[in-house]
């Protein structure tokens, strides 16, 4: 890691002749210069984890892998799982170096017999065993990854060690209108009162869902016809086991959403009739400037436990985590450069970055010595994204508004 330059500013002397310049006033206030910080563009996330997200996979070695709904996703910034006809899953490590591709697989593939959904276990055995096959035909490919590039926007190239090339392509949100997160102000024309954070709407890809103080739930929807909505079944939610009052909300929030057969948006406003009826409206933009006081939330680090809290103290120039180690750094773009400050508090008690090997961070050992972030990035809930050498850390901002503050 290169050491933080220092620049020295020296004026130049003018080539021309001197002129005479007004002598100062006891009026004249002094120049400040204001450093404008690291601010995320927008664009930043994409930057930082270029192959984030589910992506459909075209076919493989002559396997027709969209009969399949063959599909791949990469999360977390170094974590993949992938189905193609059977039960799907079969996680895996990755890591990008540049446009070069590396996957460890820490526990071998098991498909059996590849009854793990129920149309599986409804179909013939010979579909069973083509469905089998194309799990384990995507499986040795992924296995093999050498490179990748992304020669659109929404269309991905993988490359194996053997030369073949599969295009995989990130699916369209179908209701780009819909899509995103909303802030439920009201069910039935009274206001949604929750206690911890308020009441959240979340729609995409065709799928909606609710969450509050307690569980979550949610389900699949179509749009027959425009302004129309029809919510099917099964509603799928969590089990915690909830007091009334919280149990009262979810199901409130649930009968609100399967029971909706219409909407209407107005500028930053949802309107949902049907059944109770229920109103919400889009979250605020986020904050995307880089200063601030975080903790983490979400994602943690691949393959880390918890020793303690992991906080990070960002100022202008300098970062402060919860072991107090100190670093002065740089922002170029989503790019981070960091020069660790000398002394116990930085001390990175950690082995090398091995996938799928435990490491403990948090508490007295330092976030910024063992984990190294050299990239951020904000999400549209508004988190801090970090990039570094052990997968994405996610951050909420201590004080921000719920429910993707702290």
């Amino acid at each position: 890691m290169r050491p933080l330059a220092c620049l020295l500013l020296v004026p130049l002397a003018a080539c021309a002749a001197p002129v005479d310049t007004p002598a100062a006033t006891e009026s004249a206030a002094p120049v400040q210069v204001v450093p404008a910080g690291a601010v995320d563009d927008g664009s930043y996330l994409a930057r930082i984890d270029p192959l984030g997200g589910q992506w459909r996979v075209g076919p493989v070695g002559g396997v027709d892998m969209p009969r399949w709904d063959a599909w791949v996703s990469f999360s977390a910034g170094g974590f993949l799982n992938h189905g193609a006809g059977c039960a799907g899953g079969y996680p895996a490590f990755y890591r990008l170096e540049g446009p070069r591709i590396a996957v460890t697989r820490i526990e071998p593939i098991r498909i059996g017999k590849c009854a793990g959904t129920q149309e599986m276990a409804n179909a013939f055995p010979s579909v069973r065993a083509a469905a089998g096959d194309s799990e384990r035909t995507l499986a040795i490919f992924l296995d093999r990854l050498a490179s990748w590039s992304k020669p659109g926007e929404n269309t991905l190239e993988l490359v194996a060690s053997d030369g073949r090339r599969v295009l995989l392509t990130r699916p369209r949100e179908p209701h780009p209108e819909l899509a995103g997160r909303w802030l439920i102000e009201s069910i039935g024309g009274e206001p949604l009162a929750t206690e911890r954070r308020p009441g959240t709407l979340s729609i995409s890809m065709n799928g909606i869902g609710a969450y509050a103080d307690c569980n979550s739930m949610g389900g699949s929807f179509t749009i027959p016809a425009p302004g129309r909505i029809a919510v099917a079944g099964p509603f799928v939610s969590t089990a915690i086991g909830c007091g009334p009052e919280d149990q009262a909300e979810d199901e409130l929030m649930t009968r609100a959403m399967t029971s909706a057969t219409g909407y209407r948006i107005d500028g930053d406003r949802l309107t949902m009739s049907g059944g109770p009826g229920m109103v919400a409206r889009r979250p605020p933009p986020p904050d995307r400037r880089l200063a601030g006081e975080y903790e983490a939330c979400g994602n943690t680090l691949l393959g880390a436990y918890h020793e303690g809290p992991i906080t990070l103290s960002i100022g202008e120039r300098t970062l402060r985590d919860n072991a107090q180690c100190t670093a002065d750094y740089v922002a170029d773009g989503p790019n981070l450069t960091l020069q660790l400050a000398f002394g116990d508090q930085c001390d990175d008690p950690a082995p090398p970055f091995v996938p799928g090997q435990p490491v403990g961070v948090g508490g007295a050992i330092s976030t910024l010595a063992v984990a190294r972030p050299d990239g951020f990035a904000f999400n549209e809930q508004g988190q801090l994204i970090l990039r570094t050498e052990r997968g994405l850390l996610t951050m909420c901002r201590k004080g921000g508004p719920l429910p993707f503050g702290s």
